[in-house]
């Protein structure tokens, strides 16, 4: 086989792969792997194609071979992380995902102190900086680590994005709680919230119950009234952040949303925001210019009965808040929803929905249209 033939077969692959045909891409890659022997960049191929096809094991295989052949290489170390996260090995898949800070992909995202990176020290008396790096829902879901770390002695100062700041300081606890501009912050060390896993040594059977957040009375009071109609008042989202990387995969095609509107006694709010709220389906009511950051969102959901949303910040919040919330997955879903499973322990009032064939929302449609809706007295539920 010549190069030409080599590169041919190889963009195939990458193209396929591209498309979830994953066992087309698997094929011609296996038939690049008789010619090409000793191939790092191909087995790195090779396992992130398994990897999303759900094939963990041989995933896991073909990745800690490259990572054996490159032992610096923080590519490798990264692409083992998410496999190993995703098949629940906790433990070692954080210890993994710390290369992503080498990775071009991160450079922005990573922050230079003077102050040194807590790495799990003893923190009796430490003022502890714990910072978000990627998206708000990574930052709610990392948020809960903040009370364990002041019961190891911290005193824990928590900068968020600006639209997630009085979200946060709703957080139960009363922390302290700041953003990048903040000015006089003060601290001993810093860490990044989703460096916090690693630090407590987190496995399956040890995550940490979500981030608590108390919403003023007034506020609900405000919403409850906002969402009082007859019937199940049923939050939607069907786009994520068009800046991530599979988000033409994991945001869903609002056309589907109709599916809901017509099903009787159900009636759908959007909590949809940014270009994609314009898209909305008919026979749903627009909340965008009233969401104006995670706190009025976090108030508006604890008056509805359930949440349906794709893999977005909102799916976070909902859970936290412990609010019945149904999770729409893609078929090659982020590490963090594992595999397989129709429950997560991140939260335990979620239920997920996962495409079955890549692409296919239809049936997951499907599948949430079948399944036992709660009880619309849910939203009266106390608040958390």
């Amino acid at each position: 086989m010549g190069s030409d033939d080599i590169a041919s077969l190889s963009g195939r692959a990458i193209a396929l792969h591209g498309q979830g045909r994953y066992a087309e891409a698997l094929d011609c890659l296996h038939t690049l792997e008789t010619h090409l022997k000793d191939n790092p960049a191909l087995w790195s191929n090779l396992g992130i194609v398994y990897r999303d096809s759900g094939d963990l094991a041989r995933a896991e295989q073909y990745l800690r071979r490259v990572c054996a052949a490159r032992p610096a290489d923080p590519a490798a170390h990264f692409n083992l992380a998410l496999a190993l996260l995703r098949s629940g090995q906790l433990r070692e898949g954080f210890r993994e995902y710390e290369w992503r800070w080498q990775l071009p992909q991160f450079a922005e995202q990573r922050r230079h102190f003077t102050q040194s990176l807590w790495r799990g020290e003893p923190l009796e008396g430490r003022r502890l900086l714990i910072y978000s790096e990627q998206g708000a829902g990574d930052a709610i879901q990392f948020a809960r680590y903040a009370p364990l770390l002041r019961a190891a002695g911290a005193h824990v100062i928590i900068e968020m994005l600006p639209h997630v700041e009085r979200l946060t300081t709703w957080l139960d606890g009363q922390f302290e709680v700041v953003n990048a501009l903040t000015p006089g912050v003060e601290f001993d060390l810093q860490c990044p919230l989703i460096s916090l896993p690693q630090r407590f040594a987190t496995e399956v059977d040890s995550i940490p119950p979500p981030a608590r957040f108390s919403i003023p009375a007034p506020e609900q009071a405000r919403w409850r009234e906002r969402t009082a109609r007859a019937g199940m008042a049923v939050g939607v989202v069907w786009a994520g952040n068009p800046r991530h990387a599979n988000d033409r995969e994991r945001s869903l095609p609002p056309q589907h949303l109709t599916r809901f509107t017509n099903q009787p006694g159900v009636q759908c709010w959007s909590l949809q925001v940014g270009p994609a709220a314009a898209n909305l389906p008919a026979g749903i009511t627009n909340l965008a210019e009233e969401l104006t950051d995670f706190a009025a969102t976090a108030a508006a959901i604890l008056a509805l009965d359930l949440v349906i949303t794709v893999d977005t910040a909102v799916a976070h919040l909902a859970g936290s808040l412990g609010k019945p919330v149904w999770l729409l997955l893609a078929y090659a879903s982020d590490w963090r929803w594992l595999l397989g499973r129709e429950d997560t322990p991140w939260y335990p009032t979620m239920r997920i929905f996962r495409q079955q064939r890549p692409g296919d929302w239809d049936d997951v449609i499907d599948r949430v249209l079948s399944a036992n809706f709660p009880p619309a007295s849910a939203r009266h539920d106390p608040a958390r």
